[in-house]
């Protein structure tokens, strides 16, 4: 089974960097003839990648050499199965990789001290380095030493992994030594302190409690080398699967290869160079409107205009119809997420797909057929400057006087209207009077609030008064459980409050409103728990 058309016509058409793609992998991988396209989007995230693109080229060349000692011992064909079989180890190190990745970029983009980076970031990306990618890699190599030696040599936790591996018998210390195991053993047993540019790692070593001291800047540096490092050493796997060709055609309906695996390279046969299948899943529905199955194709990356989400989006649901073997009565949701586009998604049935991979109808109809049935929901591209980053973390500071606590603040505006929520706790407030007192008080000090947009999509904002104001009333600060419901039951519950200057009161909720009495104040909606 190979990569389908249109991803293809659609590197090469419509996105830049394929070309490098295949100039700087083909030459790397010297016994590669040509790159197996469904490793283009992997391969393209080691050129352009902030993080990924530094991967340590020793550490390459010395895991190439690794594996190819392990093929000459045991052979091409156990080699490929022992791949196949364990390759969702691969894979899994491979998507932490770049969860972490993403969280490197935002403590870089955190303008705090290098104290507090390390006590919010530093620390724990480093132990999850270890656990969720390195300690993968360890097993992957494990398992062909197994075969290797003919016996199970599985070893369950970080420290003997590491330890098997070390050993002269087996040559790994290149890659083992990237864990520091000072460090390694402070972390895991949560003997880390930072304090200024100072950091101490305490650990035990048999009966002695000892310590290492480093620098944040040091430690730092020990994160992003242990990176780089297993982010080289996944390079080299891909490296081997390019030489000798192994993709789809191998894994589709291998039963021998791991569930996570089968979806990974699902995934990759359904991804470009920018715009990368996130998600595919499958769900039994059993409604009155009958019996089907629905599948969910979730796509992440750059910001597409509506034409081109639904061109990749229909030939990606012939691809999970032919792929999945599903029904006419089927359905399939094809959804995007980008930075500067408000999630879009649109449904088509199984029976209009296959309309079209049988050449009844072309994608224009497609479209149209999608267009009218009104399961679509695809909004523009934001074109104003904004900096996603900031947008991320905006928020609003809590207002606190004697009589009320203002607290989880949030814009939630949308086109024309200027709309904030939050959560108020009343100190004293005993009666109804005190209430709606306390609740012009609260209106009149977020009202004036400036909100700011929002990258994904336009909306109105500024320092013009919010048209909208949604409240929910309590009496005792809680933040999650019973106390925090919005039913007569809960006698922490006041009141939910709506202000709206056009006096049209547009938020409800259908499952708690008719619980609550309404009573309107002008521009003010009360809904009150009858038991205040």
């Amino acid at each position: 089974m190979q990569e389908t058309d249109y991803i293809n016509w659609w590197e090469s058409t419509k996105e830049t960097g394929l070309g490098e793609v295949k100039e700087t992998f083909v030459n790397l991988f010297s016994k590669a003839d040509f790159i197996p396209s469904i490793y283009h989007p992997v391969l393209y995230k080691y050129l352009r990648n902030a993080q990924i693109k530094h991967w340590d080229n020793e550490l390459f060349s010395f895991s190439q050499e690794r594996i190819q000692e392990l093929e000459n011992s045991i052979g091409t064909e156990k080699m490929t199965m022992t791949l196949l079989s364990n390759f969702h180890l691969l894979c899994n190190a491979y998507q932490n990789l770049l969860d972490l990745e993403e969280r490197i970029m935002l403590m870089n983009r955190f303008k705090g001290s290098e104290e507090l980076k390390a006590k919010i970031f530093s620390i724990n990306i480093y132990n999850d380095l270890l656990n969720t990618v390195f300690g993968e890699l360890l097993k992957l190599f494990i398992e062909f030493e197994s075969v290797k030696d003919g016996k199970d040599l599985f070893q369950k936790t970080l420290t003997p992994q590491i330890d098997f591996l070390s050993s002269p018998k087996r040559g790994y210390q290149r890659i083992t030594d990237l864990a520091n195991s000072n460090i390694r053993n402070a972390i895991s047993h949560g003997g880390v302190k930072a304090s200024g540019s100072t950091m101490i790692f305490s650990y035990r070593k048999g009966s002695q409690h000892l310590q290492h001291e480093s620098t944040v800047y040091d430690f730092k540096d020990s994160l992003l080398q242990l990176f780089d490092g297993v982010s080289a050493v996944i390079l080299s796997w891909f490296g081997y699967l390019c030489e000798r060709n192994i993709s789809y055609n191998e894994v589709y309906k291998n039963d021998f290869v791991h569930e996570e695996t089968s979806l990974f390279f699902e995934k990759l046969s359904m991804s470009t160079l920018l715009t990368m299948c996130d998600k595919v899943y499958q769900l039994d529905i059993n409604n009155e409107t009958g019996n089907r199955q629905h599948v969910n194709v979730e796509f992440i990356g750059t910001d597409l205009d509506i034409n081109s989400r639904i061109f990749l989006g229909i030939y990606t649901a012939e691809r999970v119809f032919q792929l999945r073997q599903l029904a006419l009565e089927d359905t399939i949701m094809i959804a995007f997420k980008s930075p500067k586009i408000a999630n879009s998604f649109f449904t088509v049935d199984c029976s209009v797909i296959s309309d079209l991979s049988n050449g009844k109808i072309d994608t224009e109809e497609v479209s149209q057929i999608i267009w009218k049935s009104k399961n679509i929901l695809m909004f523009p591209i934001n074109d104003e400057d904004r900096n996603e980053f900031e947008d991320n973390f905006r928020y609003y500071p809590d207002i606190e006087n004697e009589d009320f606590y203002i607290t989880e603040i949030e814009d939630i505006s949308f086109g024309d209207k200027k709309r904030f929520k939050a959560v108020a706790y009343l100190k004293r407030a005993k009666r109804p009077n005190h209430v709606k007192n306390a609740v012009d008080e609260i209106i009149n000090l977020i009202k004036p609030l400036e909100n700011y947009g929002f990258s994904s999509n336009k909306v109105k904002h500024g320092k013009m008064d919010a048209d909208i104001i949604y409240l929910v009333l309590y009496k005792k600060e809680v933040r999650r459980g019973k106390d925090r419901s919005l039913l007569p039951s809960n006698d922490n519950f006041i009141a939910q409050i709506q202000y709206d200057v056009d006096m049209k009161f547009p938020i409800n909720n259908n499952f708690i409103d008719k619980y609550l009495k309404k009573r309107h104040e002008k521009t003010v909606q009360y809904n009150w728990n009858p038991n205040f």
